[in-house]
This record gives structure tokens, C-alpha cells and sequence, in this order.
């Protein structure tokens, strides 16, 4: 899955903000999907530090949270994609792999967004 950035322009923000709240709708409703058992905690964690991001930055009209969420969010780049890694290696885990992906598409479009 490829997070596509729409181009510069005066609607940018906007479809940048309308895609993170159409991802976080498809994600936020389900529980926590099933994940191998040794990377559990961390991808637990993983996703609560994402969904706190994602949150802050939709209440705020696309306006990151104020300090270091946008250090967070790059802090979490390199986890969602070995996440992303990891459960795309068993269709075991393919709740997950989408679960993870959508996150992972919603921290590179806040991260454009800001750019």
C-alpha cells in the first residue's frame, strides 16, 4: 500500500486532513487485531502512541499537537514500516497488516501535510 500525497496547492490540507479522517474511521472502530504473541506489547503501544497522534491532529483541524508530535510521528515511521514488515511475512496476521498499514499511510500524510 502506497499513501498517495496530493500534490501542492490550495486544497491540499484539506484532502490531506479528509483522507487521515477517512483512515482513522476504518481503523478506529475494531479492537486490537491478533499480532504475534512476543510483539504484542510493542505493537500495543505502537498503535496507542499513533492513535494519539492521529486524534490530537483531527481535533485540531489538521494542526499537529502542539511540542514534539511531529518528532513522535517521525519516531514512529521506522516502527510502523517494520510492523508492516512483520505481519505482511503470515496471512496469520492479515487483520493486523491492515491495521498497521493504515497507520503507517496516516503518519506519512500528517508528516506531508506539515512539509
Amino acid at each position: 500500500m502506497t499513501t498517495l500525497i496530493p500534490p501542492p496547492g490550495p486544497d491540499r490540507h484539506r484532502a490531506i486532513v479528509s483522507e487521515v479522517a477517512l483512515l482513522w474511521a476504518a481503523h478506529h472502530p475494531g479492537p486490537f487485531p491478533d499480532v504475534p504473541f512476543d510483539d504484542r506489547h510493542d505493537l500495543a503501544y505502537l498503535d496507542f502512541t499513533m492513535s494519539g497522534c492521529v486524534m490530537a491532529y483531527l481535533s485540531n483541524d489538521g494542526v499537529p499537537s502542539p511540542g514534539d508530535a511531529e518528532e513522535v510521528l517521525r519516531d514512529c515511521l521506522p516502527k510502523l514500516r517494520a510492523a508492516v514488515a512483520l505481519l505482511a511475512r503470515s496471512a496469520e496476521y492479515r487483520e493486523g497488516l491492515r491495521v498497521f498499514r493504515g497507520l503507517l499511510a496516516m503518519a506519512e500524510l500528517i508528516l506531508a501535510d506539515g512539509a
